[in-house]
């Protein structure tokens, strides 16, 4: 698989419904919130680490949760 077939995946994947409701966005379209899959919580980027496997960088569960395992 090429970057080319890859980055077309990450598109799409980020237009999802499942990807959208986790996901809160400000006026311009920047991403401001995620939905902790440890907690159910909306939380600040700041409460989650970097991840580049995932598609937009981060991690799934926020940084006390993955503490708490």
């Amino acid at each position: 698989m090429n970057e080319e077939d890859k980055n077309k995946i990450k598109a799409y994947s980020k237009q999802t419904p499942l990807y959208l409701s986790r996901r809160k966005f400000d006026s311009e379209g920047a991403l401001v919130e995620v939905q902790c899959l440890g907690c159910k919580k909306f939380k600040p980027l700041e409460a989650y680490s970097k991840n580049k496997i995932q598609i937009d960088g981060i991690e799934i569960k926020c940084k006390q949760c993955k503490q708490s395992k």
